[in-house]
């Protein structure tokens, strides 16, 4: 029985010591994302926009379009087009207590990925039947890359734990 163990020891032993493990190859500054620097245009929680807009926008004619149609609740700010474009996030909902901030502009290699966090009322809030349009636009440098949005969800309690 000792003898059994002890071949299965040095079998298992064995096959442990030939499996190759390949390393991840190294990184290179390419696999880092670059933090963007973007500035908020304006955001608010009203509009006349009646479906989810997710945009990129890089002339006057079409941001002009949106930002009629959208209540900020200050002024939106101003856009050199020559330079800059609008990446618009804008959410049709069916009651209160939503908002919607970007959080994060970054390029990896071909992409620019835009990040932004939908907050809804949590499962303690009372609800509120008001349609609205939370939305938020920002302005980042005009580039040739792909721009791809990401929406994290949030629900926020309205009782203080």
């Amino acid at each position: 029985m000792q003898k059994l163990s002890s071949i299965i020891l040095i079998s298992t032993l064995l096959l442990s010591a030939s499996c190759e493990t390949t390393q991840p190859p190294e990184l290179t500054e390419e696999d880092l994302a670059e933090i963007l620097p973007y500035v908020q245009l304006g955001r608010g929680l009203q509009g006349s926009i009646d479906t989810t807009t997710i945009r990129v926008i890089s002339d006057v004619d079409t941001w002009t379009a949106y930002a009629d149609s959208l209540q900020p609740l200050m002024p939106f700010a101003s856009v050199d087009f020559e330079s800059e474009m609008v990446l618009l996030a804008a959410i049709d909902v069916n009651e209160g207590g939503y908002d919607l901030r970007f959080e994060l502009v970054e390029s990896l290699r071909d992409t620019v990925v835009a990040t932004y966090r939908l907050f809804s009322p949590g499962s303690d809030c009372r609800p509120s039947y008001s349609t609205g349009v939370a939305f938020e636009a920002i302005r980042i440098k005009q580039t040739q890359n792909a721009i791809r949005f990401v929406q994290i969800e949030e629900a926020l309690d309205c009782e203080p734990k």
